[in-house]
């Protein structure tokens, strides 16, 4: 075929990671002079790339020469990197420029394009079901031109649910069984997109139902398809999203999760060769499931995970909605998605906080109340039930439970919670917070951001 052809370049739809406001662009590629201009003669010829809004066509890099080498028949080839700012959506138009003998003759002969350019900000989805997005009722969750998705069958796309099917994928690691719904990350990547003002990709990794295990890397299938991924999609992300753990809610799997997931973590930094972050949701609930402790230990190591590893954050769940026993409602993955994005803003852009609220101390201010502070309160508790059985705090010691008879919250005393205690609390007294398979489902909230606090497990709160 006369005129460019490229060998190397963006795919159509791709995202390009951006880089202190820009991503580098390379292409490559051949070039031949169409027959009727070299009947008529050629003077010389010369490779040309331009990039274009397609918004309006408007022009972001005008027609510029690309480095190239030209053989006696005016073929050649050519290598090109540029810059080019963050924001999108992109066209870039390449032609070959042909000088005639003839004077003031000059042709511009046809080039390939790439179509659909963003260049923005990478997050890798990585997890179980409802990462993958298993909530089955519906919600308004539109495709947006902002947000692209590289699918599982290695191509990237316009992202729309359900994000992890395997059309044309062949057999993958995270080859859904059944069919996915909606999941959190179109609604993230619609607000993040809008918070940061330049387009989001996103790749799918995540599979429904896998444990932590299949995410290690001695062996581990899921994180071995994570990291082929990251070799095919540049290497280079704003974040890994992760949301994972009711597979090891059991006693064999639960008390060592904080261990393993640091190990994940790890492996996957070494990979990237740099501290990405990692963005997660603390586990919310089934219904009629067992091993209430193993819940409770999952969600204390994924937010101690949260507290002592560098660039992990975390948000709760325990106050969202279910489609089935066990997976969010799709309007709650479309709340959990915008949620996300407000805490993504805040970490890669310096927006304005959006952590959940952490208890961060205890004090016996009678004997039988038991004051609770929190940490990263924007004003005040929303309480939705005075009542100490709807409050999701449980309270015990060496005696056994002690049960909370109210539960109150002052202006006076924002950050803060006050529990109304049935008897004193006595030796090795421990607190926990939404632990349970099915904990309250109206736990306080935030005035502002609308999150509970982390849920924790049987932390000593009185000296002994």
């Amino acid at each position: 075929m006369h005129g460019i052809t490229l060998t190397h370049a963006p795919a159509d739809w791709e995202v390009l990671q951006q880089t202190d406001g820009a991503a580098e662009v390379t292409l490559k590629g051949s070039y031949v002079v169409h027959p009727a201009a070299v009947e008529v003669g050629v003077e010389h010829v010369r490779p040309v790339f331009r990039v274009m809004r397609e918004s309006d066509n408007t022009c972001v890099i005008p027609w510029t020469e690309m480095n190239h080498a030209t053989n006696e028949d005016f073929s050649g080839t050519f290598i090109h990197s540029f810059s080019l700012p963050a924001g999108g959506l992109y066209r870039i138009d390449t032609s070959l420029e042909t000088k005639s003998i003839v004077p003031e003759l000059t042709w511009m002969y046809r080039g390939d394009c790439v179509l659909h350019l963003g260049v923005g900000n990478l997050f890798i989805i990585a997890g179980q079901s409802n990462a993958s997005g298993y909530s089955r009722d519906y919600a308004f969750d539109p495709p947006s031109l902002d947000v692209h998705l590289f699918r599982n069958r290695s191509r990237w796309d316009l992202a729309s649910h359900p994000m992890n099917e395997s059309t044309l994928a062949g057999s993958l690691p995270n080859e859904e069984m059944g069919i996915p719904g909606i999941s959190p990350y179109l609604s993230f990547g619609r607000n993040f997109a809008t918070l940061s003002g330049c387009p989001v990709g996103l790749i799918q990794t995540s599979l429904g139902g896998s444990p932590l295990s299949r995410w290690l890397p001695d062996g581990g299938d899921l994180y071995g398809n994570l990291i082929d991924k990251i070799h095919l999609t540049g290497g280079k992300y704003a974040g890994i999203l992760w949301y994972q753990g009711c597979s090891d809610t059991t006693p064999e799997y639960a008390f060592s999760y904080k261990s393993r997931f640091t190990e994940f973590v790890s492996a996957v930094r070494k990979a990237v060769g740099y501290e990405i972050p990692f963005f997660t949701f603390q586990l919310n609930r089934q219904i009629g499931g067992l091993h209430d402790g193993c819940w409770g230990a999952v969600r204390e190591a994924q937010r101690q995970a949260a507290r002592d590893l560098s660039e992990v954050y975390i948000l709760p769940t325990t106050n969202c909605a279910l489609s089935d026993g066990i997976h969010n409602s799709a309007h709650a993955n479309v709340m959990l998605g915008e949620k996300l994005s407000h805490l993504c803003a805040h970490v890669l852009l310096g927006a304005q906080e959006f952590f959940a609220p952490e208890l961060i101390g205890t004090e016996l201010v009678s004997a039988t109340v038991l004051k609770l502070t929190f940490s990263h309160m924007a004003l005040g508790f929303t309480i939705y039930s005075g009542s100490g059985k709807d409050s999701g705090f449980y309270l015990e010691d060496e005696d056994g439970e002690i049960l909370i008879t109210e539960l109150h919250s002052s202006r006076e005393e924002k950050n803060s919670l006050r529990l109304f205690l049935e008897r004193m609390p006595g030796r090795n007294t421990k607190l926990s917070f939404c632990w349970e398979a099915d904990p309250t489902r109206i736990p306080p909230t935030d005035e502002v951001t609308y999150l509970p606090p982390l849920s924790f497990y049987q932390l000593p709160i009185l000296e002994q």
